[in-house]
Protein backbone atom coordinates (compact mmCIF):
# COMPACT_ATOMS: atom_id res chain seq x y z
CA UNK A 1 0.00 0.00 0.00
CA UNK A 2 1.02 3.61 -0.61
CA UNK A 3 -0.19 6.86 0.89
CA UNK A 4 -2.08 8.74 -1.84
CA UNK A 5 -3.02 11.75 0.30
CA UNK A 6 -0.77 14.22 -1.54
CA UNK A 7 -1.88 12.95 -4.97
CA UNK A 8 -5.55 13.25 -4.02
CA UNK A 9 -5.08 16.85 -2.94
CA UNK A 10 -2.81 17.75 -5.86
CA UNK A 11 -4.96 16.40 -8.70
CA UNK A 12 -8.51 16.63 -7.35
CA UNK A 13 -10.86 19.35 -6.21
CA UNK A 14 -13.01 19.63 -3.12
CA UNK A 15 -15.85 17.56 -4.63
CA UNK A 16 -13.50 14.60 -5.12
CA UNK A 17 -12.15 14.94 -1.60
CA UNK A 18 -15.70 14.93 -0.25
CA UNK A 19 -16.35 11.76 -2.25
CA UNK A 20 -13.32 10.12 -0.65
CA UNK A 21 -14.65 11.02 2.78
CA UNK A 22 -17.92 9.22 1.95
CA UNK A 23 -16.19 5.96 0.99
CA UNK A 24 -16.76 3.05 3.38
CA UNK A 25 -14.10 2.68 6.08
CA UNK A 26 -12.06 -0.45 6.68
CA UNK A 27 -12.52 -2.32 9.93
CA UNK A 28 -9.89 -1.71 12.59
CA UNK A 29 -7.64 -4.75 11.87
CA UNK A 30 -7.63 -4.12 8.10
CA UNK A 31 -6.97 -0.40 8.64
CA UNK A 32 -4.03 -1.20 10.94
CA UNK A 33 -2.62 -3.60 8.34
CA UNK A 34 -2.80 -0.95 5.61
CA UNK A 35 -1.26 1.69 7.87
CA UNK A 36 1.63 -0.68 8.60
CA UNK A 37 2.22 -1.18 4.88
CA UNK A 38 2.35 2.55 4.24
CA UNK A 39 4.60 3.42 7.17
CA UNK A 40 4.82 6.57 9.23
CA UNK A 41 4.16 9.98 7.72
CA UNK A 42 7.32 12.10 7.77
CA UNK A 43 7.54 15.33 9.76
CA UNK A 44 8.10 17.19 6.47
CA UNK A 45 4.85 15.82 5.06
CA UNK A 46 2.96 16.64 8.24
CA UNK A 47 4.24 20.22 8.10
CA UNK A 48 3.35 20.45 4.42
CA UNK A 49 -0.20 19.25 5.05
CA UNK A 50 -0.56 21.93 7.72
CA UNK A 51 0.74 24.56 5.28
CA UNK A 52 -1.65 23.39 2.56
CA UNK A 53 -4.56 23.57 4.97
CA UNK A 54 -3.69 27.15 5.94
CA UNK A 55 -3.38 28.20 2.31
CA UNK A 56 -6.74 26.62 1.50
CA UNK A 57 -8.43 28.46 4.34
CA UNK A 58 -6.84 31.74 3.21
CA UNK A 59 -8.28 31.42 -0.30
CA UNK A 60 -5.12 30.81 -2.34
CA UNK A 61 -7.09 28.73 -4.84
CA UNK A 62 -9.41 31.62 -5.72
CA UNK A 63 -8.69 32.62 -9.31
CA UNK A 64 -7.82 36.19 -10.30
CA UNK A 65 -10.17 36.57 -13.27
CA UNK A 66 -8.73 39.96 -14.23
CA UNK A 67 -5.28 38.42 -14.58
CA UNK A 68 -6.72 35.54 -16.58
CA UNK A 69 -8.43 38.07 -18.88
CA UNK A 70 -5.11 39.86 -19.47
CA UNK A 71 -3.32 36.62 -20.34
CA UNK A 72 -6.12 35.56 -22.66
CA UNK A 73 -6.11 39.04 -24.23
CA UNK A 74 -2.38 38.81 -24.96
CA UNK A 75 -2.89 35.38 -26.52
CA UNK A 76 -5.78 36.65 -28.67
CA UNK A 77 -3.82 39.72 -29.79
CA UNK A 78 -0.88 37.57 -30.85
CA UNK A 79 -3.23 35.25 -32.78
CA UNK A 80 -4.86 38.15 -34.64
CA UNK A 81 -1.49 39.73 -35.39
CA UNK A 82 -0.02 36.47 -36.67
CA UNK A 83 -3.04 35.57 -38.80
CA UNK A 84 -3.04 39.07 -40.29
CA UNK A 85 0.67 39.08 -41.12
CA UNK A 86 0.37 35.64 -42.71
CA UNK A 87 -1.63 37.25 -45.53
CA UNK A 88 1.10 39.70 -46.54
CA UNK A 89 2.67 39.26 -49.96
CA UNK A 90 5.92 37.45 -50.56
CA UNK A 91 8.53 37.13 -47.86
CA UNK A 92 6.76 39.70 -45.71
CA UNK A 93 4.39 36.93 -44.63
CA UNK A 94 7.31 35.44 -42.66
CA UNK A 95 6.72 38.23 -40.14
CA UNK A 96 3.79 36.11 -38.94
CA UNK A 97 6.08 33.44 -37.50
CA UNK A 98 7.10 35.18 -34.22
CA UNK A 99 3.60 36.26 -33.12
CA UNK A 100 2.12 32.89 -34.10
CA UNK A 101 4.84 31.07 -32.17
CA UNK A 102 4.35 33.29 -29.12
CA UNK A 103 0.60 32.70 -29.33
CA UNK A 104 1.23 28.94 -29.29
CA UNK A 105 3.55 29.29 -26.28
CA UNK A 106 1.03 31.43 -24.40
CA UNK A 107 -1.78 29.05 -25.35
CA UNK A 108 0.23 26.06 -24.14
CA UNK A 109 0.77 27.57 -20.69
CA UNK A 110 -2.88 28.61 -20.40
CA UNK A 111 -4.10 25.20 -21.56
CA UNK A 112 -1.76 23.62 -19.02
CA UNK A 113 -3.24 25.81 -16.27
CA UNK A 114 -6.81 24.91 -17.15
CA UNK A 115 -6.06 21.19 -17.41
CA UNK A 116 -4.76 21.30 -13.84
CA UNK A 117 -7.37 23.67 -12.42
CA UNK A 118 -10.25 22.31 -10.38
CA UNK A 119 -12.41 25.43 -10.16
CA UNK A 120 -15.46 26.12 -12.30
CA UNK A 121 -13.55 28.55 -14.53
CA UNK A 122 -10.94 25.90 -15.41
CA UNK A 123 -13.61 23.31 -16.06
CA UNK A 124 -15.32 25.74 -18.44
CA UNK A 125 -12.00 26.33 -20.22
CA UNK A 126 -11.13 22.65 -20.65
CA UNK A 127 -11.44 22.83 -24.43
CA UNK A 128 -9.16 25.85 -24.67
CA UNK A 129 -6.09 23.68 -25.32
CA UNK A 130 -7.50 21.79 -28.32
CA UNK A 131 -8.98 25.00 -29.74
CA UNK A 132 -5.90 27.16 -29.19
CA UNK A 133 -2.96 24.80 -29.72
CA UNK A 134 -4.41 21.52 -31.00
CA UNK A 135 -3.51 19.48 -27.92
CA UNK A 136 -5.91 17.06 -26.24
CA UNK A 137 -6.40 17.76 -22.51
CA UNK A 138 -7.17 14.05 -22.01
CA UNK A 139 -3.85 12.99 -23.50
CA UNK A 140 -2.00 15.73 -21.71
CA UNK A 141 -3.50 15.01 -18.29
CA UNK A 142 -2.85 11.27 -18.44
CA UNK A 143 0.76 11.86 -19.41
CA UNK A 144 1.40 14.87 -17.22
CA UNK A 145 -0.15 13.61 -13.99
CA UNK A 146 2.21 10.62 -14.07
CA UNK A 147 5.06 13.11 -14.17
CA UNK A 148 3.69 14.96 -11.15
CA UNK A 149 3.05 11.81 -9.13
CA UNK A 150 6.35 10.08 -10.04
CA UNK A 151 8.67 13.04 -10.60
CA UNK A 152 12.15 11.98 -11.76
CA UNK A 153 11.43 8.30 -11.10
CA UNK A 154 13.50 6.54 -13.72
CA UNK A 155 11.45 4.30 -15.94
CA UNK A 156 8.12 5.71 -14.71
CA UNK A 157 8.21 9.49 -15.23
CA UNK A 158 7.39 10.04 -18.93
CA UNK A 159 9.04 13.47 -18.91
CA UNK A 160 12.51 11.99 -18.33
CA UNK A 161 12.08 8.86 -20.48
CA UNK A 162 12.61 10.37 -23.93
CA UNK A 163 14.90 8.25 -26.11
CA UNK A 164 16.99 9.02 -28.10
CA UNK A 165 17.55 11.77 -25.49
CA UNK A 166 18.95 10.17 -22.34
CA UNK A 167 18.76 11.69 -18.87
CA UNK A 168 20.81 8.97 -17.17
CA UNK A 169 23.36 6.47 -18.55
CA UNK A 170 21.00 3.91 -20.09
CA UNK A 171 20.77 0.14 -20.00
CA UNK A 172 23.02 -1.38 -22.65
CA UNK A 173 20.04 -2.68 -24.60
CA UNK A 174 18.41 0.79 -24.65
CA UNK A 175 21.49 2.78 -25.55
CA UNK A 176 21.77 4.60 -28.88
CA UNK A 177 25.41 5.73 -28.80
CA UNK A 178 25.31 7.62 -32.08
CA UNK A 179 22.53 9.86 -30.74
CA UNK A 180 23.56 9.98 -27.09
CA UNK A 181 27.14 11.03 -27.74
CA UNK A 182 25.90 14.22 -29.44
CA UNK A 183 22.66 14.80 -27.55
CA UNK A 184 23.86 18.04 -25.94
CA UNK A 185 24.28 19.43 -29.47
CA UNK A 186 21.09 18.26 -31.16
CA UNK A 187 18.58 18.47 -28.29
CA UNK A 188 17.34 21.97 -29.31
CA UNK A 189 16.20 20.34 -32.56
CA UNK A 190 14.33 17.75 -30.50
CA UNK A 191 12.69 20.55 -28.52
CA UNK A 192 11.57 22.17 -31.77
CA UNK A 193 9.72 18.97 -32.65
CA UNK A 194 7.79 18.81 -29.35
CA UNK A 195 4.68 20.69 -30.47
CA UNK A 196 4.46 18.72 -33.70
CA UNK A 197 4.76 15.45 -31.77
CA UNK A 198 2.20 16.50 -29.15
CA UNK A 199 -0.36 17.39 -31.82
CA UNK A 200 -0.08 14.04 -33.55
CA UNK A 201 -0.26 12.22 -30.21
CA UNK A 202 -3.35 14.24 -29.33
CA UNK A 203 -5.06 13.18 -32.57
CA UNK A 204 -4.20 9.56 -31.82
CA UNK A 205 -5.51 9.87 -28.26
CA UNK A 206 -8.80 11.39 -29.40
CA UNK A 207 -9.23 8.71 -32.06
CA UNK A 208 -8.60 6.01 -29.44
CA UNK A 209 -11.01 7.70 -27.02
CA UNK A 210 -13.71 7.79 -29.68
CA UNK A 211 -13.18 4.10 -30.41
CA UNK A 212 -13.49 3.31 -26.70
CA UNK A 213 -16.51 5.57 -26.26
CA UNK A 214 -14.87 7.73 -23.62
CA UNK A 215 -16.77 10.73 -22.31
CA UNK A 216 -15.74 14.06 -23.82
CA UNK A 217 -14.03 12.56 -26.87
CA UNK A 218 -16.55 14.03 -29.34
CA UNK A 219 -16.13 17.53 -27.88
CA UNK A 220 -12.33 17.28 -28.07
CA UNK A 221 -12.54 16.08 -31.68
CA UNK A 222 -14.77 19.03 -32.58
CA UNK A 223 -12.36 21.46 -30.92
CA UNK A 224 -9.39 19.95 -32.74
CA UNK A 225 -11.30 20.14 -36.03
CA UNK A 226 -11.95 23.87 -35.51
CA UNK A 227 -8.30 24.45 -34.62
CA UNK A 228 -6.92 22.73 -37.70
CA UNK A 229 -9.54 24.23 -40.02
CA UNK A 230 -8.69 27.79 -38.98
CA UNK A 231 -4.93 27.27 -39.13
CA UNK A 232 -4.83 25.49 -42.47
CA UNK A 233 -7.27 28.00 -44.00
CA UNK A 234 -5.42 31.09 -42.76
CA UNK A 235 -1.73 30.16 -42.52
CA UNK A 236 0.45 28.72 -45.30
CA UNK A 237 1.89 25.36 -44.31
CA UNK A 238 5.57 26.50 -44.36
CA UNK A 239 4.77 29.35 -41.98
CA UNK A 240 2.73 27.03 -39.78
CA UNK A 241 5.61 24.55 -39.53
CA UNK A 242 8.08 27.34 -38.75
CA UNK A 243 5.88 28.85 -36.03
CA UNK A 244 5.13 25.44 -34.50
CA UNK A 245 8.83 24.57 -34.43
CA UNK A 246 9.79 27.90 -32.85
CA UNK A 247 7.07 27.51 -30.22
CA UNK A 248 8.23 23.96 -29.49
CA UNK A 249 11.81 25.17 -29.12
CA UNK A 250 10.81 27.79 -26.55
CA UNK A 251 8.53 25.50 -24.54
CA UNK A 252 10.89 22.54 -24.74
CA UNK A 253 13.92 24.49 -23.49
CA UNK A 254 11.89 25.90 -20.61
CA UNK A 255 10.36 22.57 -19.60
CA UNK A 256 13.69 20.73 -19.63
CA UNK A 257 15.33 23.09 -17.13
CA UNK A 258 13.28 22.17 -14.10
CA UNK A 259 14.24 18.54 -13.43
CA UNK A 260 17.35 17.65 -15.41
CA UNK A 261 20.40 17.68 -13.21
CA UNK A 262 18.40 17.14 -10.02
CA UNK A 263 17.93 13.91 -8.05
CA UNK A 264 16.82 10.86 -10.02
CA UNK A 265 15.02 8.01 -8.27
CA UNK A 266 15.18 4.31 -8.97
CA UNK A 267 11.99 3.45 -7.09
CA UNK A 268 8.86 4.93 -5.58
CA UNK A 269 9.45 7.78 -3.12
CA UNK A 270 7.28 7.48 -0.02
CA UNK A 271 7.98 11.08 0.99
CA UNK A 272 6.39 12.81 -2.00
CA UNK A 273 6.92 16.32 -0.60
CA UNK A 274 10.64 15.97 -0.04
CA UNK A 275 11.02 14.28 -3.43
CA UNK A 276 9.55 17.37 -5.10
CA UNK A 277 11.98 19.67 -3.31
CA UNK A 278 14.92 17.46 -4.31
CA UNK A 279 13.95 16.95 -7.97
CA UNK A 280 12.64 20.38 -9.00
CA UNK A 281 14.37 23.70 -9.64
CA UNK A 282 12.88 27.13 -10.27
CA UNK A 283 14.21 30.08 -12.24
CA UNK A 284 14.59 33.80 -11.62
CA UNK A 285 13.67 35.72 -14.76
CA UNK A 286 15.47 38.87 -15.88
CA UNK A 287 12.68 40.88 -17.46
CA UNK A 288 8.92 41.29 -17.61
CA UNK A 289 8.95 39.67 -21.05
CA UNK A 290 10.66 36.46 -19.90
CA UNK A 291 8.51 36.44 -16.75
CA UNK A 292 5.53 36.19 -19.11
CA UNK A 293 7.29 33.87 -21.56
CA UNK A 294 8.03 31.23 -18.90
CA UNK A 295 4.29 30.94 -18.23
CA UNK A 296 4.63 30.10 -14.54
CA UNK A 297 7.20 27.35 -15.14
CA UNK A 298 9.81 29.51 -13.41
CA UNK A 299 7.86 28.68 -10.25
CA UNK A 300 8.12 24.99 -10.93
CA UNK A 301 8.32 23.73 -7.37
CA UNK A 302 5.28 25.81 -6.48
CA UNK A 303 3.47 24.22 -9.39
CA UNK A 304 4.49 20.67 -8.45
CA UNK A 305 3.41 21.03 -4.85
CA UNK A 306 0.20 22.91 -5.69
CA UNK A 307 -0.64 22.10 -9.35
CA UNK A 308 -4.29 23.13 -9.12
CA UNK A 309 -3.50 26.53 -7.59
CA UNK A 310 -3.79 29.42 -10.10
CA UNK A 311 -0.30 30.37 -11.25
CA UNK A 312 -0.95 34.04 -10.51
CA UNK A 313 -0.43 33.03 -6.86
CA UNK A 314 3.00 31.46 -7.38
CA UNK A 315 5.18 34.61 -7.07
CA UNK A 316 3.67 35.19 -3.63
CA UNK A 317 4.05 31.52 -2.72
CA UNK A 318 7.79 31.37 -3.44
CA UNK A 319 8.95 33.09 -0.21
CA UNK A 320 6.62 30.88 1.84
CA UNK A 321 8.17 27.73 0.36
CA UNK A 322 11.67 29.10 0.85
CA UNK A 323 10.86 29.64 4.51
CA UNK A 324 9.26 26.18 4.72
CA UNK A 325 12.38 24.53 3.26
CA UNK A 326 14.70 26.36 5.64
CA UNK A 327 12.49 25.58 8.63
CA UNK A 328 12.18 21.87 7.81
CA UNK A 329 15.91 21.38 7.11
CA UNK A 330 15.36 19.03 4.20
CA UNK A 331 17.81 16.16 3.81
CA UNK A 332 19.22 17.08 0.39
CA UNK A 333 19.46 20.85 0.18
CA UNK A 334 16.67 23.34 0.25
CA UNK A 335 14.58 25.45 -2.11
CA UNK A 336 16.39 25.27 -5.47
CA UNK A 337 16.39 28.23 -7.82
CA UNK A 338 18.80 29.73 -10.35
CA UNK A 339 19.00 32.56 -12.84
CA UNK A 340 17.06 31.75 -16.01
CA UNK A 341 20.21 31.50 -18.12
CA UNK A 342 21.99 29.44 -15.47
CA UNK A 343 19.27 26.78 -15.51
CA UNK A 344 19.56 26.54 -19.30
CA UNK A 345 23.31 26.05 -18.94
CA UNK A 346 22.77 23.46 -16.20
CA UNK A 347 20.54 21.47 -18.56
CA UNK A 348 23.17 21.54 -21.28
CA UNK A 349 25.90 20.50 -18.84
CA UNK A 350 23.86 17.54 -17.60
CA UNK A 351 23.07 16.31 -21.11
CA UNK A 352 26.74 16.62 -22.05
CA UNK A 353 27.79 14.67 -18.94
CA UNK A 354 25.43 11.82 -19.81
CA UNK A 355 26.59 11.96 -23.44
CA UNK A 356 30.21 11.50 -22.37
CA UNK A 357 29.56 8.78 -19.79
CA UNK A 358 29.63 5.06 -20.59
CA UNK A 359 26.29 3.29 -20.69
CA UNK A 360 24.79 2.09 -17.41
CA UNK A 361 25.35 -1.58 -18.17
CA UNK A 362 22.89 -4.43 -17.73
CA UNK A 363 21.88 -3.31 -14.22
CA UNK A 364 20.67 0.16 -15.24
CA UNK A 365 16.96 0.84 -15.21
CA UNK A 366 15.18 0.40 -18.53
CA UNK A 367 13.50 3.40 -20.11
CA UNK A 368 11.37 1.46 -22.59
CA UNK A 369 10.11 -2.05 -23.25
CA UNK A 370 9.87 -1.77 -27.02
CA UNK A 371 6.29 -0.50 -26.93
CA UNK A 372 5.71 1.74 -23.91
CA UNK A 373 8.63 4.15 -23.35
CA UNK A 374 8.10 4.59 -19.60
CA UNK A 375 7.34 1.02 -18.58
CA UNK A 376 3.71 2.01 -18.07
CA UNK A 377 0.96 1.29 -20.53
CA UNK A 378 -1.84 3.64 -21.62
CA UNK A 379 -3.90 2.90 -18.51
CA UNK A 380 -0.97 3.26 -16.14
CA UNK A 381 -0.62 -0.44 -15.30
CA UNK A 382 2.88 -1.71 -14.65
CA UNK A 383 4.51 -3.51 -17.56
CA UNK A 384 7.11 -6.18 -16.83
CA UNK A 385 10.45 -5.14 -18.27
CA UNK A 386 12.46 -7.99 -19.79
CA UNK A 387 15.85 -6.88 -18.43
CA UNK A 388 14.83 -7.52 -14.80
CA UNK A 389 15.14 -11.26 -14.35
CA UNK A 390 15.33 -11.43 -10.57
CA UNK A 391 14.60 -9.44 -7.39
CA UNK A 392 18.35 -9.03 -6.93
CA UNK A 393 18.65 -7.33 -10.30
CA UNK A 394 15.71 -5.07 -9.45
CA UNK A 395 17.37 -4.06 -6.20
CA UNK A 396 20.71 -3.42 -7.84
CA UNK A 397 19.38 -1.31 -10.68
CA UNK A 398 18.49 1.88 -8.76
CA UNK A 399 21.85 1.99 -6.99
CA UNK A 400 23.76 1.26 -10.18
CA UNK A 401 21.88 3.91 -12.16
CA UNK A 402 22.34 6.49 -9.42
CA UNK A 403 26.03 5.66 -9.22
CA UNK A 404 26.40 6.00 -12.99
CA UNK A 405 24.73 9.40 -12.97
CA UNK A 406 26.86 10.51 -10.05
CA UNK A 407 30.02 9.45 -11.86
CA UNK A 408 28.92 11.21 -15.01
CA UNK A 409 28.41 14.55 -13.33
CA UNK A 410 31.24 14.40 -10.80
CA UNK A 411 33.52 17.37 -10.74
CA UNK A 412 30.81 19.89 -11.54
CA UNK A 413 30.54 23.04 -9.44
CA UNK A 414 28.32 22.94 -6.39
CA UNK A 415 24.66 23.78 -6.86
CA UNK A 416 23.73 27.25 -5.66
CA UNK A 417 20.77 27.16 -3.32
CA UNK A 418 18.59 29.87 -1.92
Amino acid sequence: GRDATEAIHAFHGESARQLVRRLPLLDAPAAAEREAEVGDVSEVTKAFRALRGRLWEQGWWERDLWQEAKWLGIWAALCVCGLGLAHLDGWFSALAVPPLALAMVAGAWLGHDYAHGMDDFSKGMRLFAPLAIGISPTWWSEKHNKHHALTNQMGADPDISMPPLFIWPPHTADDMPAFRSLQHRWYPLGCAMIFISWRFRSLHCVATSLWEGRRGAVAELAALAVHWTVLLACVPVPLLLAATSLAGLVCGLILMTSHLGEELYGDFQDDWVQAQFCSTRGAVTRSSFTEWLWGGMQYHLEHHLFPSMPRSRYPHLRPLLQHFAAEQRLLHGTYRVDDELAVLDRTWQHLRAVACAPDGGSSALRIRDGLHPTGLDYRGRAVRLPCHSSPAADAAAPAASAAAVGAAVSGRPGEPEQ
